[in-house]
C-alpha cells in the first residue's frame, strides 16, 4: 500500500527564524505586481470580448472557449507537474520564467490572426500563470509566521483585485481614445490588439525582478535529507483526508464556476443588457470591482487571522457563508440600471477575495510543507480547471443554445450562477462537519498542528 510523505512523522529540526520584515518587502512587492499583471492579462479577454468577436468573426461559444478552456487547458494538464516543480526547485526562478512566458504570450495575442492562434496563445498565458499561485503562496508560508500569513496573503492578492479593475479601465481608455499602434512589417493595430500588446510588454520586467530576491528557507523540512515524495504518495495522502478534501475542493470548484462565468461575461452582460459601449461602462465597472475586491482582501486577511479564523473550523464556517452573500451577482442582468447591476456584480467581487484568503490559509494548514505547491496545483486541476473552462462556456451555451438568443445572457446568469453558489455553500458545510469530527490523534490533525508550530 502506498504510504504518505514522511515529513509529518519524522522528528523536526529546530525551526529557523522567519526572515526579518525588511527582507520580505521586495519579494512581496514583486508578488503584488505579479498578481496585478496576471489579473489584467487574464481578465482582458472578457472585457474586450465584443470587439474580439467582431474582429475574429466568432460566436459566443467560441468566445467562451477563449475565455475559459484556452486559458485553463495547459494549466490543467501541467498543473501537477508545476506544483511538484515548486516543491522541488528554487521558487524565485519558477516565478521569474512563468511571468516572462505569460506576459509575452499576452502581448503576442494582440497579433493573433485568427481564433486558432489566439487559442494557443491564451493557453500559454494560462500555463505561465498556473505556476504563480503555488510558488507565491509557498514563498509567503516561509516568509511569514502563521499569525501574519492571512494578512500577507491578502496583501499579495490585493494586487489581483487592482489588476482586475485595471483590466476594465485600461482597455476602456484605449478603445475610447481609438488608439492604434503601427508596427513594422505588421501594420496598424486596432484598439483591442493595441490593448493586448501594451498590457503584455511590461510583465517581463517583473519576472526579471524575481531573480534578484533571496529565496527563503523552506520550513518544516525533515532534519535528514530524503527523496522527495512522489506524486502517487501525495495523492494518497489527500485521498486519506477525503472526508474534508473532497467537499472542500468541490465547493471551491462550484463557486469558481459561478465566479469565472460572471467575471468573463460581465462586460458583455452590461453592454448588451443596457445597450452601452465599453468606454461607457469601463470606469464605473473598474471602480466597483476595485472597491469590492480591496475590501474583500482586507476583510479576508483580518478574518483569517482573527479568533474566529483561528478557531477550529472557523475558516470553513466563513467559507460556507460567502457563496450565499454572492447570490445577487447572478441577478445583475435583472437590475433596473447600470449602477445597481454593478452593485450586484460587486457582491461576488467582495466575497471571492475573502474565499481565496480562507482557502489558501486552509490549504497551508492541511498540507505538509513539501506538499503545499503540489496541493495548490492539484486544487487548480480538480477545481479551477473545470471552473475556468466550464464557467464561461456554460453561460455562453445556455444563452446561445438553450435559450436560443445571445441577448438573453441575463437569464443565463440566473440559471448558471445561482445553483452553483448554493451548492458551493452546502459543500463547505460538509467539509466543516468532517473537519470538526477529526480525532485529535488523526493524521490530518497532526499535520494541522505542525503547520501552526
Amino acid at each position: 500500500m502506498t504510504t504518505a510523505p514522511q515529513t509529518r512523522t519524522l522528528p523536526e529540526a529546530e525551526p529557523a527564524p522567519f526572515p526579518p520584515l525588511r527582507q520580505s518587502l521586495w519579494p512581496m512587492l514583486l508578488l503584488f505586481l505579479a498578481a496585478n499583471f496576471y489579473s489584467i492579462d487574464k481578465a482582458i479577454v472578457g472585457v474586450l470580448a465584443e470587439p474580439i468577436k467582431a474582429d475574429l468573426a466568432i460566436d459566443d461559444i467560441r468566445m467562451g472557449l477563449l475565455m475559459g478552456l484556452a486559458y485553463s487547458l495547459l494549466s490543467g494538464i501541467c498543473g501537477l507537474w508545476l506544483g511538484t516543480l515548486v516543491d522541488r526547485h528554487v521558487r524565485k526562478k519558477v516565478l521569474g520564467w512563468a511571468i516572462i512566458v505569460w506576459s509575452l504570450s499576452t502581448a503576442l495575442g494582440g497579433l493573433a490572426p485568427n481564433f486558432e492562434v489566439f487559442f494557443v496563445l491564451r493557453a500559454l498565458v494560462g500555463l505561465g500563470e498556473a505556476a504563480v499561485a503555488p510558488a507565491a503562496l509557498s514563498l509567503i508560508a516561509d516568509m511569514f509566521p502563521p499569525a501574519r500569513r492571512g494578512r500577507a496573503i491578502s496583501a499579495y492578492l490585493i494586487g489581483a483585485t487592482i489588476g482586475t479593475s485595471l483590466s476594465s479601465v485600461i482597455p476602456g481608455m484605449i478603445v475610447a481614445a481609438d488608439l492604434h499602434l503601427t508596427l513594422p512589417a505588421i501594420g496598424r493595430l486596432v484598439p483591442w490588439r493595441t490593448a493586448f500588446l501594451l498590457c503584455g510588454i511590461v510583465g517581463p520586467l517583473v519576472g526579471l525582478g524575481f531573480f534578484t530576491i533571496r529565496e527563503p528557507a523552506r520550513r518544516g523540512a525533515p532534519p535528514v535529507p530524503r527523496e522527495p515524495a512522489r506524486v502517487r504518495a501525495k495523492l494518497a495522502y489527500l485521498w486519506r483526508q477525503r472526508a474534508v478534501v473532497v467537499p472542500l475542493f468541490t465547493g471551491f470548484c462550484l463557486y469558481y464556476v459561478a465566479f469565472v462565468g460572471v467575471a468573463s461575461w460581465t462586460a458583455p452582460l452590461l453592454m448588451r443588457t443596457f445597450h452601452l459601449s465599453l468606454p461607457q461602462i469601463s470606469n464605473a465597472l473598474g471602480l466597483g470591482m476595485l472597491i469590492a475586491g480591496v475590501c474583500g482582501y482586507l476583510l479576508g486577511g483580518v478574518a483569517a487571522d482573527s479568533p474566529l479564523g483561528k478557531a477550529r473550523g472557523g475558516r470553513l464556517m466563513v467559507m460556507a457563508a460567502l457563496p450565499v452573500l454572492a447570490l445577487p451577482s447572478g441577478l445583475a442582468g435583472l437590475a433596473p440600471g447600470l449602477i445597481p447591476a454593478i452593485v450586484c456584480l460587486a457582491t461576488i467581487s467582495l466575497t471571492t477575495p475573502m474565499l481565496n484568503v480562507a482557502m489558501n490559509a486552509t490549504v497551508q494548514d492541511i498540507a505538509p510543507n513539501d506538499m503545499r505547491g503540489f496541493t495548490y496545483a492539484f486544487l487548480s486541476v480538480v477545481s479551477a480547471l473545470p471552473a475556468g473552462a466550464g464557467g464561461p462556456l456554460l453561460i455562453a451555451w445556455v444563452s446561445q443554445s438553450v435559450l436560443g438568443d445571445e441577448g438573453r445572457i441575463a437569464t443565463s446568469f440566473v440559471l448558471v450562477v445561482l445553483p452553483c453558489l448554493v451548492l458551493a455553500a452546502l459543500c463547505f458545510l460538509l467539509a466543516l462537519r468532517a473537519y470538526r469530527a477529526l480525532a485529535p490523534d488523526s493524521e490530518l490533525a497532526r499535520v494541522v498542528r505542525t503547520s501552526h508550530a
